[in-house]
């Protein structure tokens, strides 16, 4: 098992001009609600085309377990068949995952020193993709800006599902050369990117560097301990980033519905 601090590199096709990357997080397989119809739908449409990848930001399983805060009761499978059906889906997307991170809902298995989400990775051959608290990744994409095919594009990632994101100050405020972060856990999905002044000790310049910050959502049809607690239903929209390699390279934060 790596380290948060080991990065994973991952190299895309040098054809690829661009690349979308979907984060997928709050499924709770094996929640009344989860929604497994619109997670299909999303995993289809990702397979339907080479340049969509795939980064898992946490809460993949419900893990009810006793003593935890969900009721075991009202799963529909248990978490042993939980963690299959998340298997399953890393065999289907093992060459589209960049990277693997645990929620707090897989903590509850951790802290009895179980670890779903990292079986299910090296039982999909992807285990070196797995990070358990964060995951730093480093994607590279097409051809360099001078349009040098030996140079890729490169695109830092930070991934955490319980990153925050809070008015004054970020999780993406402590992070240095980093092109955008993911994360979830709130199930409110949102885009709220940040900026940071940078100063240039050699050059002795002032520049601005934009972190774009997404939250993309939860799979969980209203109802449950949400509904109870009278919990505002959530939006089913969705994000992607859009990675940009060769003569013209930025991201797009894209908002969809699926």
């Amino acid at each position: 098992m790596y380290p948060e601090t080991k990065p994973i590199i991952f190299k895309c096709p040098k054809e690829f001009d661009e690349i979308e990357v979907y984060p997928i997080h709050d499924l709770h397989v094996g929640n009344e609600c989860f929604d497994v119809k619109r997670y299909m739908r999303l995993k289809q449409h990702i397979l339907s085309a080479r340049n969509r990848y795939v980064v898992w930001v946490g809460d993949l399983l419900e893990d009810a377990l006793c003593g935890s805060r969900s009721d075991p009761l009202k799963q529909t499978m248990p978490p042993i068949d939980q963690q299959e059906f998340v298997t399953e889906q890393f065999r289907a997307l093992k060459d589209r995952t960049i990277a693997i991170v645990d929620g707090n809902h897989e903590a509850r298995s951790i802290r009895q020193g179980m670890y779903p989400l990292y079986n299910a990775a090296a039982i999909a051959q992807i285990s070196e993709r797995y990070r358990s608290a964060y995951a730093v990744v480093d994607i590279a994409v097409g051809t360099g800006a001078d349009g040098h095919e030996s140079r890729q594009q490169r695109y830092i990632g930070f991934c955490c599902h319980k990153a925050k994101d809070l008015k004054s100050f970020g999780a993406s405020d402590f992070l240095e050369g980093f092109d955008f972060a993911l994360f979830g856990h709130d199930h409110d999905p949102r885009e709220h990117a940040r900026s940071h002044m940078v100063y240039d000790r050699m050059k002795r310049t002032v520049s601005f560097k934009s972190i774009e910050t997404i939250n993309c959502g939860a799979f969980l049809t209203y109802g449950g301990y949400g509904a109870a607690a009278g919990y505002r239903p959530q939006s089913d929209k969705l994000y992607k980033l859009v990675l940009h390699g060769g003569r013209d390279p930025h991201i797009e934060t894209v908002g969809f519905y699926i």
